[in-house]
């Protein structure tokens, strides 16, 4: 694949369109925030969504969760459009990604457990392709609203390796600058590898 493709911040009206169009499609239910608190984090300055485009055709979307100070950027929400799957481009834009979320440590991300997952062959899939981008496995999972997810690490070029457990502070950080208490209380469970409740 040798086309030129583009990143930019999208707005809230592009965010809302590939919310609608795109990601209801991509991601089961369970795992879908609700549109309102994804354009509320976006608004608040606590998150933030790349769209890669080929000429003006959206051909992925990346929406990131990166609160000021926060020494990681999560990866929240990762989907290349139909059209443009199966020629690698997935990887190549997970590869490059660091170099958009600059300055930050480590890109978290949360896969879902196949064990838990309604799509089980998709979730393997999910983890295969994310272990062959580099992505560590941490050992530590997390029960978010109403799906499992396993924590992984990408680490950032010329940044030293981010440990499994400073991972999991950093991403627990992350959701207590981003959800009230209440929801943090009701829907965010983090496990260790040996699976006691952390925190």
């Amino acid at each position: 694949m040798n086309k030129t493709f583009t990143w930019r911040l999208l707005t809230p009206g592009e965010l809302t369109d590939v919310y609608l169009q795109e990601m209801r499609r991509d991601f089961p239910a369970g795992e879908l925030k609700p549109l309102s608190m994804i354009l509320t984090s976006e608004a608040e300055g606590l998150a933030h969504t790349w769209g890669v485009f080929d000429g003006e055709t959206l051909a992925a979307y990346l929406l990131m969760v990166r609160p000021e100070g926060s020494a990681i950027s999560q990866l929240d929400y990762f989907a290349v459009v139909p059209a443009y799957r199966a020629g690698g481009l997935g990887a190549k834009l997970l590869a490059a990604l660091p170099e958009y979320e600059a300055g930050t440590q480590a890109i978290i991300i949360e896969a879902e457990m196949p064990e838990k997952a309604e799509d089980e062959a998709m979730a393997v899939r999910r983890l295969g392709f994310y272990a062959r981008c580099g992505a560590r496995d941490t050992g530590y999972y997390e029960h978010l609203f109403d799906a499992w997810f396993r924590i992984l690490v990408l680490d950032c070029p010329g940044c030293a390796s981010l440990a499994p457990e400073a991972a999991v502070e950093a991403l627990t950080d992350c959701y207590r600058r981003t959800i009230s208490p209440t929801q943090w209380q009701k829907h965010v469970r983090f496990f260790s590898p040996d699976g006691s409740v952390c925190g």
